[in-house]
């Protein structure tokens, strides 16, 4: 499976994002990234079953800091 989510260093940022897309009606959860890049800090995904891209200009708009979209595919 392919899973696509936006990266942040901590657990604070990605809830502040997770809060500010409910209040754009976008439903997403935050999680430890799947594949995580351990220079980046503890790394934290969100991920949600909207469009990825509205949700990350929504972040950017808003200065919620962030380390980008990324894609992990799951190995079987």
């Amino acid at each position: 499976m392919n899973y696509t989510y936006i990266k942040f260093e901590s657990q604070t940022y990605g809830e502040k994002a997770v809060k500010l897309l409910l209040k754009h009606n976008i439903k997403s959860q935050l999680r430890r990234n799947p594949n995580p890049n351990h220079r980046q800090g503890c790394n934290f995904a969100l991920f949600t079953r909207d469009n990825i891209w509205n949700a990350y200009d929504i972040i950017r708009d808003n200065h919620i800091p962030n380390l980008g979209v990324e894609s992990y595919r799951e190995r079987l």
